[in-house]
């Protein structure tokens, strides 16, 4: 703790600065030469999109909602933040006020344009969407300067709203039709290709279709995307052997060899979510033995993340204790000690805490979790605590969280290639439930959002630090993905996955 405390003290120290970043097109992604005028890009999702509402998606890939909309701001495959709706962006000097330049000559697709006051309304969208509200909770206002001009003021500063702008709560939609019911499933949008509706069955399949006049069309060599809604891994898997599928993710390497090298191409990808139990009741409102940091410590060192890293993801690297990537500027290899797997520790730490003979808890079971459920029980029990699995479907599941009816579940937090974004999304929205902070917590966070450039990475580190000291979550795994692609599909792996089709590429000839 007293590290933590000389990381803040230092990072208070220095001043703010301003800074510009300038923009450019994500055009080079592009492989050089088009695809053949009809190119369909097959792919598969776990689960169907509830809902296409500005600030209402719901799920884990997002790559149907932000290929209808643009975003505020681009991110290529390999990180980097470029513009997108808005050609430029810059901070004040208190990093309160960024002002955002709009990108001129812009339309929806019902042809009304992409002017200061559209993107004005789909931010205001945003910021009380159930699903993005808390990613935004510390803009204050937005406001239309002029008609190339957004003027977006800041409660306090914060180093994730940039990041947060190129994915679902920076998603710009038509004004007209914002909260209309038809946006559920008829989205008019600004993006990269249009929801055709005749050639999409909710739930089951969904159809994209090249919109010509988007700004940037020529990155998008796609004609059609088609997306079938899969939930069975095995299923995926058939799918692609048989040629319904130009691309897929598996479980490990060995799972790859099933594909043929003639037919196949396969490679790993970087670490694409943490995976891990999310203590989230650190109050006590559900369960009261949560509130006792003793009881999550011992959460934590009775989880063998080496054996479940293994044993069910088949990778040999990857078992972690910390929500941010491994590749990240943030992580800390020397925390990584912190939980050595030591049952005996854990039950030591939960008889300290009077929870010797353990507690029971409910956690939801839903398609992500299933695969680990046995594992974490009999881990969980070996410290006397009983789960008892609650099946949820996987569309329920945010409802659910947010209404507070778990104290801990099982989950992976997508990694978006911004540590600030992800310790922000761990600690908000969903893997937050119950609001739960420290005054400690609150300190560091300012301290980071507010530092410079020079010392912003430091400052993250103290709060990972705390995250892991104060046994916040029981993170377990943040392995490397598997994928697999046709011959005719290159496959750039990105810093975030499920975010748009710009990983892929035809293969020229």
């Amino acid at each position: 703790m007293k590290s933590i405390l000389r990381k803040l003290a230092a990072v208070a120290a220095v001043a703010s600065t301003a800074f510009a970043l300038a923009s450019c097109s994500p055009g080079s992604q592009n492989s050089g030469e088009a695809a053949p005028k009809e190119q369909t890009l097959h792919l598969a999702a776990q689960a169907p999109p509830g809902n296409f509402t500005i600030g209402s998606w719901t799920g884990g890939d997002a790559t149907l909602f932000l290929s209808v909309y643009d975003t505020l701001i681009h991110q290529t495959v390999n990180g980097k933040l470029e513009g997108g709706v808005a050609e430029k962006w810059e901070y004040s000097d208190d990093k309160k006020t960024l002002i955002l330049s709009i990108r001129e000559g812009m339309k929806f697709t019902d042809n009304t344009p992409v002017d200061a006051e559209a993107v004005t309304a789909s931010l205001k969208a945003a910021m009380v969407g159930p699903s993005t509200k808390s990613n935004l909770a510390s803009i204050s206002s937005v406001q239309a300067d002029d008609a190339s001009t957004v003027v977006v003021s800041l409660s306090r500063p914060d180093a994730s709203i940039i990041p947060q702008f190129t994915g679902i709560s920076g998603a710009i939609g038509a004004p007209g039709v914002l909260t209309a019911e038809s946006s559920k499933l008829e989205p008019v949008g600004s993006g990269a290709y249009i929801l055709d509706k005749a050639k999409t069955t909710a739930g089951s399949v969904y159809t994209l279709t090249k919109n010509p006049d988007h700004w940037n069309a020529d990155a998008y060599p796609f004609q059609t995307v088609e997306t079938k809604i899969i939930a069975d891994a095995t299923a995926v898997q058939n799918a692609m052997r048989s040629g319904q599928l130009d691309a897929a993710s598996v479980s490990n390497a060995e799972e790859a060899k099933q594909f043929p090298e003639g037919q196949f191409t396969t490679g790993s990808t970087p670490p694409a979510a943490v995976g891990g139990l999310f203590l989230v009741d650190r109050a006590g409102t559900v369960v009261p033995a949560l509130a006792d940091v003793r009881v999550r410590k011992a959460i934590n060192l009775a989880m063998d993340r080496e054996s479940i890293q293994k044993n069910l993801i088949g990778a040999e690297r990857g078992a972690t204790n910390q929500m941010v990537s491994p590749n990240g500027e943030t992580f800390d290899k020397d925390l990584l000690n912190e939980y050595s797997f030591d049952v005996e520790q854990a039950k030591k730490l939960m008889a300290e805490a009077g929870y010797a003979d353990g507690f029971a808890v409910t956690m939801p079971s839903t398609p992500i979790s299933q695969r680990f459920e046995s594992v974490l029980s009999q881990q969980l029990g070996a410290i006397s605590i009983q789960v008892t699995w609650e099946t949820v479907p996987f569309q329920d599941f945010y409802a659910k969280v947010l209404g507070r009816s778990y104290g801990m579940f099982f989950m992976f937090n997508g990694l978006s290639g911004s540590d600030a974004l992800d310790l922000n999304a761990s600690l908000t929205g969903v893997f937050n439930p119950f609001n739960a902070t420290t005054p400690e917590l609150d300190a560091l966070r300012a301290a980071a959002d507010s530092a410079p450039d020079s010392e912003q990475v430091n400052a993250f580190k103290a709060v990972n630090e705390y995250l892991v000291e104060e046994a916040f979550y029981a993170p377990i795994i943040a392995a490397e993905g598997v994928y697999v692609v046709k011959k005719d599909i290159q496959f750039t792996p990105p810093v975030a996955r499920n975010q748009n089709v710009l990983p892929y590429q035809p293969v020229t000839k």
